[in-house]
Order: C-alpha cells, then structure tokens, then sequence
C-alpha cells in the first residue's frame, strides 16, 4: 500500500514515513499542496493524509483540484492542528474521508487509512461486478479458492469426463456446472435436474423416459432427460439423494452409455456429458451404505469444491455488483450502487446461504429500495427492527445475525471495533491470524483489542 503525505511540517513528515512504514506502508512525501498535486500526475498512491494548513496550496484546495480534476478516487485523511470545526465541515463536504485533530494516535491513523482504501477496492470491485452482470452467466469472484475452482473446470471442461461439483448448498454449483458445458465446445442443449426434488415413483421414468402403457397414466412415449440432453450436457443437482435402486440403473447408463425407457426393452444409445453435484459427504455415504461405492468412482471422476462464501469474503463486493446490475437491469430499477458503509457490512456478514442468499439480499433490496444507492438499511439482517420513521426507507419484516445495527449513525470507530471482533471470532481468537485478515500488525490489533474491550474474544 502507498500513501501520499503531504504536510509542511518536515519531522511530522518524516515520522509519519516512519511510522507507516513499520505498518507495511510506502509513502510519498509532499512538502506542501502544490507538490503533492505534482506528484499526484506521476505517482500512484492508494491513500492522501494532508494537513489543511500549507503554504502554495492547502488542504482545501488540493482537496477541490481533487473534486474537479484530479484522482477524486484516491481517499484523503485531512489533518490539522486546528480543530475548527468549519475546517472539517468543509472538508468532508470537498471529499475528505477523515478528519482527524493534532496531535493524533497514528494507530489510529493506520486504522482509518486501511478502512479508506478497503471501503474504496471494494468500491471498484462492485463496480467491476456490475459492469461485467449483464452480459454473462458465469463464476465471479477473484479469490484464490474460487480461482482453482475455475482452474479445474477449464482443465475437465473439453473432455469427456464426469465433473463431480461438491459444496454447501447455494455455493453456486449449478453456475459451474453451466460453465463446464460452455467450455466443453458441446452443441447440444444444458438440461438440469434436481435429483432431490423428483418423487422417488417419478425418478426412473423422468430420467430414462417411458414407453406408452408402461404404468398408469402413460398415455404415449415420452423421452427422458439422458435423451434429451443429446450431444449436450445432463447435470444431476443433489445426486446423494437417488434412491439405491436408481444408482444401479444410473451406473449401468454411465458404463454403457445407453438408456432404455420405461416399460420398454431397446437399448437407445445416448451422447451426453455428465456433471453432478451435491451437499452431502458422499464417501460418508458410501461407508453408510446409502450411496454405491462403484456409482461414487464413476462420478468422483474430476471433483471441483465450491467453497462456501465465508470463506472469500474478498469477492462479496464482486459478487454483489454481479447481481446489482442483473437484477437492476431486470426489475428496471434505478438502483445503481451500494454504499461504501453497506459494502462493508456486506463483506463482514456470515452468509449461511453462501453466493445463493447474497443474490436474494440483492434482489430484495434493490426490489425495494426508493433511492439509487442501497444502504445498510436496505438490508434484511442490517435494517433496524420495530416501525421505522417515515421517509427511512423500506422496511424490513426479518431477523437475522447482525440484529439492529443501525439503529443510529454508525461512527468509524464502532465499524474498526466490528471488524476486529469479527475477525477474532472467525479465526477463534488467533490474534495473528486476525491481524493478518484484517492487514494490520499484531502490535496494532493488541492496542485496538484493549481499546475497544474485545480481551475476551
């Protein structure tokens, strides 16, 4: 990360440098607002700490040229002696995202630099999102897991071989296994089947097609989906759920590849390319006895995890910009972004539903959203509980796990305390762990932990 600090105070510049290099920061030094607008056109920094107080051109000014003409992406911390509180009005009005009054705990610094140049990455990502929605129905995220997820379907993908997808429910796994069947070159049709949502008396026939009078109510033949799905691909959600005596049936398919319907006794070849899925431990099955062994080495043949989103936090803001401008496209909403404070949150929640609840987040919002930028509130397990005042936005009718935290303004100092907590209790208190997830070092998080009364997290 690099910071820009422009002050005209040569030691504070200096131990600022200082300082923020300890934290893993590079900085750039300003003297004054003139050569931080210089340095501005040939250097790139991720954050601007300035003090108002600067001969040439001030922090005000540095603060307009940014408005009007210069990187107005960059964030800046403003810093002055002066605590007016007209200066920092004004600031804030011109774009500052902080203001803090010298002398200041440069923890504290550190801190809010981090928050400004989170809250602005996960920006450009939900506008990347966005920006990328419309036009394709395919894997978003840039975090490593998803990434070998993406690997191993571009590898498996041109083959023949059966791609076995396995994750917690709503992770995304019929997205991949779309994906596997645009990437397979293959012309025939994508045909989807939830193996869990077709009645056992009904499985056979839906999947291998009926001769007419093969039982009551075959009226004429029909085809199944292996026949259906010719020259293309048959994607069997939630296989863990066939019953034993379709296992048989199923392997017998996938060894021969031929299918012989309902009631009749030809054997009708079948050219399709298989992609399973499921929620459940299948060799855990195996060893139950619920699921066949010969079956699961057919299937497990190619095995791609989806990991849970917990576990990519980093691609929330993807994600939420993939389905903002798909559902805002489809709705015609006018709902053209999320806050920076929502985003946040949003990257901080559990998601027990996985990439499946986040789009269903999204839709509800923008769904009900009166303005153009959806806020915390906007958000079921966000919004404040009880009857809201007029004119606050939709209200919300659920509960979730982050109750009513928005009841009130949100200060930077309660959303630093929240991430801190939130990332010990995700890494059990492993205080390393959590100042790495979190970009910190230990020396920092230990002072925040005493700061915010988190010792016993």
């Amino acid at each position: 990360m690099r910071v820009l600090v422009a002050d005209d105070e040569p030691n504070l510049r200096t131990s600022l440098a200082a300082w923020l290099g300890t934290e893993g920061m590079e900085t750039v030094l300003a003297a004054d607002g003139e050569e931080a607008r210089a340095l501005l056109g040939v250097e790139t920094v991720d954050a601007l700490v300035l003090d108002l107080r600067m001969p040439r051109l001030d922090g005000l000014g540095l603060l307009r040229w940014l408005r009007d003409s210069g990187p107005a992406s960059i964030p800046a911390l403003v810093v002055s002696a002066h605590g007016e509180v007209k200066d920092a009005v004004e600031a804030m009005k011109l774009g500052a995202r902080d203001y803090l009054v010298k002398p200041f705990d440069p923890d504290e610094l550190v801190l809010k630099i981090r928050a400004a140049v989170q809250e602005r990455r996960l920006a450009a990502d939900l506008e990347a999102g966005a920006r990328g929605a419309i036009a394709r129905d395919e894997m978003v995220g840039e975090s490593p897991a998803i990434k070998e997820a993406e690997r191993l379907i571009a590898k498996a993908a041109p083959t023949s071989a059966t791609v076995l997808l396995v994750g917690e429910s709503g992770t995304g796994k019929e997205v991949a296994a779309r994906l596997v069947h645009r990437l397979s070159g293959r012309q025939g049709p994508f045909v989807p089947v939830n193996l869990g949502a077709v009645p056992e008396s009904l499985a056979e026939s839906e999947l291998f097609g009926h001769e007419k009078g093969a039982f009551t109510g075959a009226d004429a033949r029909r085809q199944g989906l292996f026949e259906l799905a010719k020259g293309g691909t048959l994607f069997l959600d939630e296989i863990g759920e066939l019953p034993l005596q379709l296992q048989v049936k199923l392997l017998r398919v996938l060894q021969e590849r031929v299918v012989t319907r309902l009631g009749g006794s030809q054997a009708i070849p079948v050219d399709v390319r298989i992609v399973a899925a499921t929620n459940r431990d299948l060799e855990a099955e195996v060893k139950a006895g619920r699921f066949r062994e010969d079956l699961f080495y057919r299937v497990n043949v190619v095995r791609v995890r989806m990991p849970p989103l917990r576990e990519r936090p980093g691609d929330v803001a993807l994600l939420a910009g993939h389905f903002l401008g798909k559902i805002s496209a489809e709705t015609g909403k006018r709902v053209r972004s999320i806050s920076p404070r929502a985003l946040v949150l949003l990257a901080g929640h559990a998601f027990p539903g996985n990439v499946r609840e986040l789009s269903n987040a999204i839709e509800r919002a923008v769904i009900l959203a009166d303005g153009e930028e959806l806020e915390p509130r906007d958000f079921e397990f966000f919004a404040p509980s009880g009857p809201r005042p007029e004119g606050a936005g939709p209200a919300s009718g659920g509960s979730g796990p982050s109750p009513d935290p928005f009841a009130g303004p949100i200060t930077i100092a309660e959303l630093e305390r929240r991430a801190i907590k939130g990332a010990l209790e995700r890494n059990e208190g492993r205080r390393e762990k959590s100042a790495g997830e979190l970009g910190i070092s230990r020396r920092t998080l230990l002072n925040k932990i005493k700061e915010y009364g988190l010792g016993e997290s």
